[in-house]
């Protein structure tokens, strides 16, 4: 077996085995009872054909540990995909169960299963003080790795002050924060007729503008050993926030601590990313590679027949030095999530 870990996999939710692990009376309410459990993810209405194999909903832990067994990875760390649509709840009390109920199903039928599966908690950032408990409790007693926030969904920017004592708990705990795309509301697209173009930039817009606020906010300089991965987006925007907000800096407009490069080459700073994209090598010589963390997306983008894809394209990649592929592929996400 390698030594690589996956730093993004996906859990299928099954709706009919999650709805056992909520606190009644919500187990037994009608909205629940009809399987309407979160809001849609988007607003969109622009079909889209997606390739044999994706977003296989019967991909449970058997199948997942087959994936692992084919690719040769050690092990991989799980973010939810019924939730990527949490932003976007409402009701905090709500927020608040559906989180616990996620946690525990997940600990019962993932973590419990085999080591090799690791799992970003989901919290309730719409209950800032009982989002600090989950987290707590997610790591402490459900062993978790972090927890996962949406990059796309909440009323207010991931860098609010009332998201503060979130990330004064994860620094105090030593975990991981990962910000995850996932949601393409509000971001320009609404008025998109087909949805490739949606995906395109729906995904890494967000973390741009996540890790913007983070800096312009004073985020990393209040908790600076605070670890943030910045989820499913690429690498690419990297280089265009850097270069802007550095500008802003000459300007003497934006005011922060540190030089605006040195947010990015902390070493508190990690960014999933994709085999076969073409920024990655410039990326790699812009910030350094250690942020860099393979991410594989399974089970939604890749079919078991493909499972060894992406891993092979970044090993057979002739611009990024052996040393630095094996950080890519493992050692960097084994550090972000202290595996």
């Amino acid at each position: 077996m390698s030594r690589y870990v996956d730093a993004d996999g996906h859990i299928m939710e099954n709706t009919n085995d999650f709805i056992g692990y909520l606190e009644e009376p919500w187990r037994s309410a009608d909205t629940v009872t009809e399987r309407r459990l979160l809001p849609t993810l988007d607003e969109f209405h622009t079909p889209r054909i997606r390739k044999k194999g994706t977003f296989d909903a019967k991909v449970g832990p058997d199948q997942w540990l087959q994936y692992l067994d084919k690719t040769g990875l050690e092990s991989t760390v799980l973010y939810t995909t019924a939730a990527l649509a949490y932003g976007h709840v409402v009701n905090p009390e709500w927020a608040v169960v559906y989180a616990r109920a996620w946690n525990n199903y997940v600990h019962e039928t993932y973590l419990k299963k085999s080591p090799r599966f690791k799992a970003m908690a989901l919290i309730p950032m719409q209950d800032p003080p009982s989002a600090v408990v989950e987290l707590r409790r997610a790591v402490k007693e459900l062993g978790m790795v972090g927890a996962y926030i949406p990059s796309n969904g909440l009323k207010k920017h991931l860098s609010a002050k009332e998201f503060w004592p979130i990330y004064e708990e994860a620094q105090k705990l030593d975990c991981a924060v990962g910000i995850h795309g996932g949601s393409y509301s509000d971001l320009g697209f609404n008025s998109f007729t087909k949805f490739p173009g949606t995906r395109a930039l729906g995904m890494p817009f967000p973390l741009a503008i996540a890790m913007t606020g983070m800096i312009q906010d004073g985020v990393w300089d209040a908790f600076p050993k605070l670890r943030v991965g910045f989820m499913e987006g690429g690498t690419g925007w990297i280089a265009m926030i850097l270069d802007r907000l550095e500008r802003e800096h000459e300007y003497g407009e934006l005011r922060c601590q540190r030089p605006v490069r040195d947010y990015f080459t902390s070493g508190n700073f990690y960014v999933g990313c994709e085999g076969n994209e073409t920024a990655l090598s410039y990326v790699v010589n812009l910030i350094g590679p250690e942020p860099c963390m393979f991410a594989s997306d399974f089970p939604h983008e890749i079919p078991m027949e493909e499972a060894r894809h992406e891993i092979d394209e970044i090993e057979q990649r002739k611009d990024i030095s052996e040393e630095h592929k094996k950080l890519i592929l493992g050692e960097n996400a084994k550090r972000f999530y202290k595996i």
